[in-house]
């Protein structure tokens, strides 16, 4: 439980004008354990403005709560807006270990599993800020070139080089934009939830069973239905209500 704890002084400045606000409230609620109140609270204000450290205390609050499901949603989407963050990582990693389903994804090779992991830590963001620096450096290659200062097989090298970081760059910012995009991650938050081969709640039809604080990816949807996968491969029909969306 090292960090799992309250971090509310570096969000407090984005509110400082208002004492009465929302978001000081809920640090009120939180400090006094009325933690329903300060969920509550911290859920108002994320329909109004997205910051990782109030996802990490509205993650605290329903831990503190006992909901590991809404913990990890909150926490995760803390995530996904600073993937470098310790303290949402390391709450993040103590609150996965306790759900109850362990779904393993197949294993990858080194060059993949190592690309993959890189990916996730980047933000587009730094993504762009990268690029940004590789095409400062090509400009200043021509502008050296133009002044005489570098020439023949110097430039050629270094330019290459650049060029090279380049491309790459602007593929693991496509591979980032497509992964963002495309995906539809999703919180299981009821304690189980029965997975069906079909989208109608028949007893024969349930496949299999996954339990709350277990991420899926949403592949179809129908009204009241959600078809999802996981990173096992396997996949099946839920309720929409089962899950929260990120």
């Amino acid at each position: 439980m090292r960090k799992l704890m309250i971090y509310l002084t570096l969000f407090i400045p984005l509110f400082a004008q208002a004492p009465d606000s929302l978001f000081n409230r809920a640090n009120r609620y939180f400090e006094t354990e009325q933690f329903a109140a300060a969920a509550r609270a911290y859920e108002k204000l994320s329909a109004q403005v997205e910051h990782e450290d109030l996802y990490l205390n509205m993650g605290n609050a329903y831990f503190r709560m006992g909901n590991i499901g809404q913990a990890i949603w909150a926490y995760e989407k803390g995530h996904i807006l600073s993937p470098r963050d310790p303290d949402l990582n390391y709450n993040l990693f103590f609150v996965r270990a306790k759900v109850r389903d362990r779904i393993q994804p197949p294993d990858d090779v080194f060059f993949v599993a190592f690309y993959r992991a890189i990916l996730e830590k980047l933000t587009m963001l730094d993504m762009i800020t990268i690029s940004g620096f590789l095409f400062m450096g090509l400009g200043g290659i021509y502008v050296l070139r133009y002044r005489g200062i570098m020439f023949g097989k110097m430039q050629g090298i270094v330019n290459g080089i650049l060029m090279t970081a380049v491309i790459a760059t602007g593929w693991v910012m496509l591979d980032k934009y497509w992964a963002v995009s495309d995906e539809q991650a999703a919180i299981v938050i009821s304690s189980a939830v029965d997975v069906r081969s079909a989208p109608i709640a028949r007893g024969e039809n349930v496949v299999f069973r996954i339990h709350e604080g277990t991420k899926v990816d949403i592949t179809t949807t129908q009204p009241g239905w959600l078809e999802v996968i996981l990173l096992d491969g396997k996949k099946g029909w839920i309720p929409t209500g089962d899950v929260r969306a990120l």
